[in-house]
């Protein structure tokens, strides 16, 4: 049942009177109410041209492009593997940093240069020679002491092997790999130095994609595992590489651009964080197997030519947010907590980077507000001393991690800035509480519930959690005026009836059954309108309203019966940014601008049909449809089934999986492969003669049951790679 007309015809009524003493400034809204634009949620004119470009080359090439502002993802041939010759030295120099930055070693620290190392196939021993090695010096001064800073150096800008092999053995390389996959780098493998041929020949080598290194690299770029003074030595270090042939070549002159190459017999490789003036930086990188010399260069710097058309200064693609938002966006880049690469996030790893920041500050004070099931603390943070109370709570639901990193964002700013304007006038005019992890033991497990096994969002009412208990404390210790109930949907809600993913759903939930429009409801409604305004230029038609059904059982309809304004935020998916690192930033923007406009008042401005006439979250689809083929599996004769497909996602499977096997027909996926006439092969593993729901999916669709015959498709995951065409 949906009461929307009644309720828009009472709002009026009630729309001078409800607003908290705070609100009642006259101030002029600080941001523009906008409806949704049509924002391009990927790269697709890039992604045509690069197709258009490479069509005519010998070869193979594989290349991907981040857009750091937005997220956007693109790329030809991504996810194809492919040696990665020296620009596996840039996962190395991450590590390096990561480590300097953690205190387990210093850059000042010295190292004995040697050339002889082990091999990792079989422990013999080889020698590296300078006669092999881009970079000679340093075989000039074996047995004598290098730092780690000057090894790092000679290893990226010169592309010295023997220096990349030091490193290596001194900082393994399956701690150098647990921080490429911490990343999300797809394909890329570091298992050893540089000219170890008996590894060489056993085929055990350093591989990665073009999507592998650009997210090393962007994760470089955003500060993901290092301190701020470690990512701009990083980049500095980069910045340095004196072979600029490929990417550098197709870019205006005095470009900023920290990159590496890498180049063996049949590979031509680059890969580079481009910063240009006065526009947000992106990654691009160009991976080219089996093509000419000569070509490769050119394939690269003409890709890279079409990148800054569209994504520098003026791109076509480059998107034209209202001041407001741009200020708030670019106010995020600059506070942006250095730190939660992954989807995941843990208590100890929330609390590491959020407790010093907090702690450290005179204007926040953090406290103990309750225990999970566990006995661990749940931390309330509390700032300013306004008359209007304004709480934030996330991660109830452990496994539902973007706004916590936001709202560690928003307090790191809170505590760099006492002396800003906004800081001063939040502070002045609000008291801002929040609590950013509600449920530790859940957050550990990476799962929803808590260790009861309890929702706590359907809690509200026997409170038999100790969370629910602790957020309910909350709330009838301060009384807050705002609540923001803060979660990550399931990441294949769809837009209405379309094939777009929704990217948020924002709801202000009904007090009761009957959405009686109380003083506190319609706030809230205005509220939620207003935030549709902000995020609307970021998320165009990726904006949704979430279901508004009253749920006598949840904490954000149970807040709103309390007389707290609730907004209810559920952050959902965009397209190739699987860690949300861009719905990040637009949670960011959102609370500021929630701040800003509770503070003011202007929020009592926005027109509620901004929120009421958002599409409604559509029913989810899968991520993968293999629909119309026949199973293939060792000794079972063929039989026709479908095979769905999702992704490891926040709020989705904690791993790639195989959801449904049988008959699919009506099925909605966002990609469908045709198998029609054709035999799905089922890579199982060993001992495994089955397919099952919850397996790693991997399929080579071929034209027969022959698993000789033409290979047709090739799957894993979700990354398909057709090789010929029907």
């Amino acid at each position: 049942m949906r009461r929307r007309s009644t309720l828009r015809l009472l709002t009026l009524v009630l729309v001078t009177s409800c607003a908290p003493a705070a609100g009642r400034t006259g101030a002029i809204p600080r941001t523009a109410q906008l409806p949704p634009q049509a924002f391009a949620s990927d790269l697709g004119p890039l992604e045509t041209a690069i197709r258009e470009r490479i069509a005519i080359e010998t070869g193979e090439y594989g290349i991907a492009v981040i857009d750091l502002e937005t997220g956007r993802t693109g790329g030809v041939n991504e996810r194809v593997v492919m040696h990665a010759a020296s620009t596996m030295k840039v996962p190395v120099l991450l590590e390096l940093y990561r480590r300097a930055g953690a205190g387990e070693l210093r850059l000042d620290d010295e190292m004995t240069v040697k050339a002889t190392f082990r091999s990792i196939a079989d422990t013999s021993q080889y020698t590296l020679s300078a006669d092999d090695d881009s970079e000679h010096t340093l075989y000039e001064r074996v047995g004598d002491r290098v730092t780690f800073r000057e090894l790092a150096r000679l290893m990226i800008v010169r592309s010295s092997n023997l220096a990349t092999n030091i490193l290596i053995d001194t900082l393994v390389a399956t701690t150098i790999q647990e921080t490429t996959d911490r990343v999300g780098a797809p394909g890329m493998r570091v298992l050893r130095g540089v000219e170890d041929i008996p590894a060489f020949n056993a085929g055990m080598n350093n591989n990665t994609t073009a999507l592998g290194l650009a997210r090393v690299l962007a994760a470089v770029a955003r500060c993901d595992v290092l301190p701020r003074s470690g990512c701009d030595e990083v980049i500095d270090v980069l910045e340095g590489q004196e072979f600029n042939d490929m990417i550098p070549a197709g870019l205006p002159q005095g470009t900023r651009i920290a990159h590496k190459t890498g180049f063996i017999t049949g590979i031509q490789h680059d890969g580079a964080i481009i910063m240009p003036d006065g526009s947000a930086p992106y990654v691009l990188v160009v991976m080219s197997r089996g093509a000419d010399t000569t070509a490769a260069r050119n394939v690269a710097a003409d890709v890279a030519r079409m990148s800054w058309e569209m994504l520098g200064p003026g791109g076509s693609l480059r998107p034209r947010w209202p001041a407001p938002t741009a200020e708030l966006v670019a106010l995020h880049a600059r506070h942006r907590v250095p730190a939660f690469p992954a989807p995941t996030l843990g208590y100890e790893e929330l609390w590491n980077a959020l407790g010093p920041i907090v702690d450290g500050s005179a204007i926040i004070d953090r406290e103990v507000t309750g225990r999970a099931a566990s006995g661990r603390p749940i931390y309330l943070l509390r700032t300013g001393t306004g008359p209007t109370r304004v709480l934030f709570w996330s991660q109830m639901h452990g496994d539902e991690t973007t706004a916590s990193r936001s709202l560690a964002d928003l307090y790191n700013y809170i505590a760099a800035s006492p002396g800003d304007t906004r800081v001063q006038t939040w502070r002045e005019r609000l008291t801002i509480l929040a609590v950013p992890m509600l449920n530790p033991d859940g957050a550990d497990a990476h799962q929803r519930r808590n260790a009861f096994g309890i929702d706590v969002n359907r809690d509200v009412r026997p409170l038999a959690t100790p969370e629910g208990r602790a957020l309910r404390q909350v709330q009838q210790q301060y009384q807050p005026h705002f609540g923001f109930n803060l979660h990550d949907q399931n990441p294949r809600s769809r837009a209405g009836t379309t094939s777009r993913t929704a990217a948020f759903a924002l709801l202000a939930p009904a007090p009761d059954s009957a959405a009686t429009p109380t003083e506190s409801f319609v706030r809230a409604r205005h509220l939620t309108a207003h935030l549709a305004g902000v995020v609307a230029p970021m998320l165009g038609q990726h904006l949704t309203r979430y279901d508004d059904t009253y749920n006598a059982r949840a904490f954000g309809d149970g807040m709103q019966s309390w007389r707290v304004s609730t907004v209810l935020i559920e952050s959902g998916s965009w397209r190739g940014d699987e860690s949300k690192h861009y719905l990040r930033t637009a949670n960011f923007v959102a609370l500021a601008a929630a701040l800003d406009a509770i503070a003011d008042g202007s929020y009592m401005n926005a027109d509620i049909a901004q929120y009421t006439d958002l599409p409604q979250n559509g029913r989810a689809f899968n991520d993968l449809l293999i629909h119309g083929g026949h199973i293939v599996l060792p000794g079972m004769a063929p039989y026709r089934a479908d095979i769905s497909i999702n992704g490891r996602s926040v709020g989705g499977p904690a791993e790639t999986q195989i959801m449904e096997i049988g008959d699919l027909e009506g099925t909605e996926a966002r990609d469908t492969i045709d198998a029609t006439g054709l035999f799905v092969h089922a890579v199982t593993p060993d001992g495994i003669p089955s397919l099952q729901p919850g397996m790693s999916p991997a399929f080579r669709i071929r034209r027969t049951a022959d698993p000789a015959s033409e290979l047709v498709w090739d799957i894993n995951g979700l990354h398909a790679r057709r090789l010929m065409v029907r």
